[in-house]
């Protein structure tokens, strides 16, 4: 007995070390999966700090650029109703005070 008793607690003791084992590599596996998953949110994190500067940066210039385009339209507006305006006037002084020929 003491025999198939020694063999039984050799199985055990096996059996137990082999799921200590397939323990221990699913423990390191996961463990890996998790250091990769942090490296991966660390690097989406710093992208996404990269394209908040980013549309940051772009939004101010695209309110210097918006700013610009308003004045030059404004520019070109006037400047054309002052020629409008200049050409009524030189139709009005013809129209008033006729050349004599």
């Amino acid at each position: 007995m003491d025999n198939s008793q020694n063999n039984q607690t050799n199985t055990n003791l096996n059996e137990l070390r082999a799921d200590v084992t397939a323990t221990t590599d699913a423990l390191k596996v996961t463990v890996e999966k998790l250091v990769q998953r942090g490296e991966n949110l660390d690097v989406l994190n710093n992208r996404a700090e990269d394209l908040s500067s980013t549309s940051y940066h772009f939004r101010g210039t695209a309110r210097r650029v918006n700013r610009q385009m308003r004045w030059q339209n404004y520019k070109l507006t006037i400047f054309i109703v002052f020629v409008i305006v200049c050409i009524l006037a030189l139709i009005i002084l013809m129209a008033l005070h006729p050349w004599k020929k």
